[in-house]
């Protein structure tokens, strides 16, 4: 600051005076001490700045947990998904197992009842033959003829 003189002033604040030169004195202190540092004093400015720092390294950490969670997740579900897969295809391959199975005792079911239809009505003719055997010989000699013919 440029040195100005001023006239001794004389203000008084419950029965301290300060003069001119007193006020001069005190401006220059206030202004060589923000001029060392804008923003403030280093003491306030210290506390604030080592706070910003734990803060930021705070969040920076929570951020990498918080991707190495979602990662794991993601991983956790990927497998899962791979472990769903793989039972899907297992049921996939059980059930056209069964259905095959199924398909075949379906056939082999039909075959037997056809079978069984032929074996009946075989039945019945060896009933009828059996019967005009014990009946009077005309009748079983047209019944043999009948099956001849």
């Amino acid at each position: 600051m440029s040195s100005t003189s001023l006239e001794p002033v004389h203000i008084c604040f419950d029965d301290a005076t300060i003069t001119g030169d007193e006020i001069t004195e005190i401006l220059e202190f206030l202004q060589s001490d923000t001029s060392d540092n804008p923003s403030g004093s280093n003491e306030l400015e210290a506390p604030v700045d080592e706070r910003k720092r734990k803060r930021t390294i705070s969040n920076r950490e929570s951020a990498k947990r918080s991707r190495l969670r979602k990662k794991r997740r993601f991983e956790d579900l990927t497998e899962e998904v791979n472990r769903l897969k793989s039972k899907n295809q297992e049921l996939v391959n059980q059930l056209a197992n069964v259905l095959s199975c199924g398909n075949a005792i379906s056939k082999e079911n039909n075959r037997l009842k056809t079978e069984s239809v032929c074996l009946e009505f075989r039945l019945l003719e060896l009933y009828r033959f059996l019967v005009a055997m014990q009946s009077p010989i005309s009748t079983s000699l047209n019944y043999i003829s009948k099956l001849m013919i």
